[in-house]
């Protein structure tokens, strides 16, 4: 699933930046792919970051995105309330397990224990 499937015309843009471990690796990406995984770091895209050949448009077509949006990508629902420092709440999203994820994991869980 793209980003573009999950999240649909909340998103205003069609490439973010997504700060690379490595400047080996490409930063910028399209919301119409699945999204890399979203770690606790958030940064802007720095001012001397050079072009990567796997990067699908000029850095100065992008940004980042938000808190929120790492959030939804992580499958928060949007009543969730947030409390903390902007850091910690990026670690907080970025070490998440997808809440989805986590549902659909349970919910095999309990299947399988129901059937012992």
């Amino acid at each position: 699933m793209t980003i573009h499937d999950y999240m649909g015309k909340k998103l205003d843009f069609e490439f973010y930046y997504r700060h690379p471990r490595s400047y080996a690796r490409r930063g910028i990406f399209s919301i119409y792919e699945p999204s890399p995984t979203i770690r606790g770091v958030n940064r802007p895209v720095p001012k001397n970051y050079k072009r990567h050949k796997g990067d699908p448009c000029e850095p100065s077509k992008v940004r980042s995105l938000t808190t929120l949006e790492r959030s939804y990508i992580q499958t928060f629902p949007e009543s969730f309330k947030w409390l903390g420092t902007k850091t910690s709440l990026e670690q907080m999203i970025g070490n998440a397990v997808p809440v989805k994820l986590g549902q659909y994991i349970a919910d095999c869980f309990l299947k399988y224990m129901d059937r012992s």
